[in-house]
This record gives C-alpha cells, structure tokens and sequence, in this order.
C-alpha cells in the first residue's frame, strides 16, 4: 500500500459483493483526530489496481518529512514504522508473500 506518511489503524475489512472488491477501513492512530481511509481491491489481484479513499480532514500537524540525505534514513519525529505498513495480500490471504 502506498505510504502517506501518516499512521493507520486497520479496524474491519469486508468483501463488498456489488464491485466484487475486497475493503480495508483504517483510522488515523493518533488518539484526537477523525481521519479514515477506505482501500480496495480485487481479491484475485492484491498488488493491482488499489483504490483509496480519505474521509475526514486530520486533526493535527502533517506527517513528519523523511531524514536528509546523508542520515540515517529513518523517519523523523514517531513516523510510519514497519508494524504500520500493510501488504494487502497477507491481509486478505492471512500469510507471508513470497518474494
């Protein structure tokens, strides 16, 4: 999924039979703001074609910006860690994705 810089909370998913679509729901994780996302796709085609769409405006400052060239190419400030990215197909198909 692509990042935004912000930090998500997966709270549901559910296949969506009218679009024959899988969708994902998230909520911004920090704790005053209202932020969600909705992300779907085709089950037959996790890594295809995505389409995300942002409900609410965020309720504090943007995402940090990424470390100058030189550092140590971490995100500054509390960014998007790795336990907040999310690989579609171990989501829907519950296990790793070879690579």
């Amino acid at each position: 999924m692509p990042e935004d810089g912000y930090e998500w909370k997966k709270y549901g998913q559910k296949f969506i039979k009218n679009i024959q679509k899988m969708r994902s729901y998230f909520r911004c994780r920090h704790r005053l703001c209202g932020a969600k996302k909705k992300v779907e796709w085709h089950p037959r085609d996790p890594g295809g074609d995505l389409r995300i769409v942002y409900d609410g405006a965020h309720q504090h400052g943007p995402p940090p910006l990424a470390a100058p060239p030189g550092g140590h190419g971490q995100m500054q400030g509390g960014g998007a860690s790795d336990s907040n990215r999310y690989e579609l197909c171990t989501q829907y198909f519950g296990g790793a994705r070879s690579r």
